[in-house]
């Protein structure tokens, strides 16, 4: 163990240009003399970027059933299906390339997740062995910055259903509460008392880490289907049946080519299927596998719930939307606008009960969804930007009043149409990054990964490269993002990419899955033409050897004085 001792190497404690006690104020002092006590000044890691001990690894197969069951019966993916039909498919071919596209999903998102079931360590961390610790800086900004657009976005459709349950509750006292912001603001007073309620109701969550939490996960699994259920129910009730599902669609003019206009709507919606619903927690889902108690607990509890339960919640929409056409003669696709329009039809004594019921599930559902989603992640990730500053804890804060404030989502999703359409084709940019995670643990190092060369700055550890840069992932990163890009700059407006069935956007409907396989497979050829210093050593072990002996560097909790390092032999068969 002297050994690693030598390894981690930090850098100095200051920041230029920041007055020296500024630093002193913001550092965590509690952590950074831990670290000093263990291996000298250290910068590469906190306690939260560590392996996870194994006294925290409390996530089991019914945390994650629970997990995948809270977070696909909801708002979001209700209104996945019902959408697509708006934009002109078929309804049964929404429900097949939603189902399609789900499974797809589903065995990435389980993939993806192996990792960090086996070695317990976060998105951050794992980055470091591709990327270098340094050129994993990048993948890991881009993350944070979609995890502080999306948190705004959900806390927005937090924030709707709260308006509803203060209607509910308080009648026309609230509903005609003066508004004194400017049109300009693009929201008003009433709906930014609701925001700022609700950002307050949620920011609880904040100070929590992903193991203490795990009976809001499975509140949400108890709770947010029945909510999901009741509101299909009446839709069905009420109005006697589906209507015409093309009266959810827009009648549009007739293509010169409409089969193959219907196909690539049909590839398209399977890709949308994908990002929409799992695209960025693919990316990050080492942050939550990590907590694993066993590997196999998060094949079987996310292989049981995800495929299925997100393809029903999206087809209850469908219908939902079909059913509110006939009932009201406008489609509504999400529940927050099912709600609103009972309420405006009828807010008698009853009425306002059951709707109160229903928003006030899907609203703490929504805390749910931003937790696992947006916070987790964001807050992982600021914690590998910037570790001796920055704790997970620290970092959630900071994705609250970021994300929350600075994003503004009142106006992205009224009057920011393009800075949405970037932000949702980013995916490309995801779904390569885990194209390149999935060839680099399955194809090109078996498994095999030397945990405490992931926390040093020394020239002379495995995952160093190049002054902290691999070459190699960054090439396999250009090459995967290039094929769909020229597509994803048509969505951004420009007009010679833009054309719907041209080159460009053909290879943008499947953007995520091409971005994906681009950037596994040039990264595995790449590493099988010009292999990496430290690839060797890992390839003639078998398959996951390094994972079943695993060295967690961290204080112990009994001692929390002792400078030793604490090893924890893993057997065999304690792992699986």
């Amino acid at each position: 163990m002297d050994g690693l001792r030598h390894r981690v190497v930090g850098l100095p404690a200051t920041i230029k240009g920041v007055p020296a006690a500024m630093v002193e104020a913001v550092r965590m002092r509690q952590t950074d003399e831990n670290l000093d006590n263990k291996f000298g000044t250290h910068v590469w890691s906190n306690e939260d970027l560590d392996p996870v001990m194994p006294e925290r690894r409390n996530w089991t197969t019914w945390t994650f059933f629970s997990y995948w069951i809270g977070e696909s019966w909801g708002a979001s993916t209700w209104s996945v299906g019902s959408s697509m039909v708006a934009g002109g498919l078929i309804w049964y071919d929404a429900m097949i390339a939603i189902i399609i596209g789900h499974l797809i999903g589903s065995i990435l998102t389980i993939w993806n997740g192996r990792g960090g079931s086996i070695y317990h360590i976060g998105f951050p961390v794992w980055i470091r062995a591709i990327f270098g610790p340094w050129g994993g800086m990048i993948p890991v900004g881009v993350r944070c910055i979609l995890d502080l657009v999306w948190f705004g976005i959900q806390t927005y459709f937090g924030a709707l259903f709260l308006d509803i349950v203060f209607q509910c509750v308080f009648g026309h006292s609230w509903t005609n509460l003066h508004n004194s912001l400017p049109e300009s603001s693009g929201t008003t007073t009433r709906f930014m008392v609701a925001y700022f309620l609700y950002w307050c109701f949620q920011f609880g969550s904040a100070f929590f880490r992903p193991d203490q939490l795990r009976w809001l996960i499975t509140l949400k699994a108890f709770t947010i289907p029945f909510a999901c259920l009741g509101l299909f129910i009446w839709s069905l009730v009420r109005s006697g049946g589906p209507g015409s599902f093309q009266a959810i669609a827009p009648l549009g003019s007739a293509t010169s080519n409409r089969k193959e206009a219907l196909a690539w709507a049909i590839v398209a919606a399977i890709n949308n299927a994908i990002n929409g619903e799992f695209g960025p927690l693919i990316a990050s889902e080492p942050d939550i596998t990590r907590y694993s108690k066993r590997p196999r607990d998060q094949i079987v509890g996310q292989m049981l719930a995800a495929p299925w339960s997100a393809s029903l919640t999206a087809t209850m929409g469908i219908i939902a939307a079909s059913c509110t056409g006939k009932i009201f003669g406008t489609a509504y696709w999400t529940p927050a606008g099912i709600l609103q329009a009972i309420l405006d039809e009828n807010n008698n004594p009853k009425t306002k009960f059951a709707v109160f019921l229903v928003a006030f599930t899907f609203m703490v559902g929504q805390v749910g969804t931003n937790f696992i989603a947006n916070l987790i992640p964001f807050g992982v990730d600021a914690s590998g930007l910037a570790p001796r500053y920055i704790n997970i804890v620290r970092g959630q804060i900071i994705c609250c009043v970021i994300g929350g404030w600075c994003m503004v989502p009142w106006k992205v999703l009224v009057s920011g149409a393009v800075f949405l359409s970037c932000i949702t084709g980013m995916g490309i940019f995801m779904g390569c990054l885990v194209g390149i995670m999935l060839g680099d643990y399955f194809f090109v190092r078996k498994g095999n990964y030397f945990i405490a060369d992931l926390y040093t700055s020394n020239p002379d550890g495995r995952y160093w490269y190049f002054r902290g840069w691999h070459w190699r992932a960054y090439v396999a990163y250009i090459c995967g993002i290039f094929l769909p890009f020229p597509g994803f700059l048509g969505t951004l407006g420009v007009k010679s990419m833009a054309a719907p069935l041209g080159p460009a956007m053909k290879l943008y409907n499947v953007g995520y899955l091409t971005s994906t396989f681009t950037g596994m497979a040039v990264y595995t050829v790449l590493c099988k033409i010009s292999p990496p210093h430290n690839v060797a050593e890992a390839k003639t072990m078998p398959f996951e050897y390094m994972g079943k002996m695993e060295v967690l560097h961290g204080i112990s909790r009994g001692n929390r004085d002792s400078e030793d390092i604490e090893d924890i032999a893993v057997t065999e068969e304690k792992k699986l």
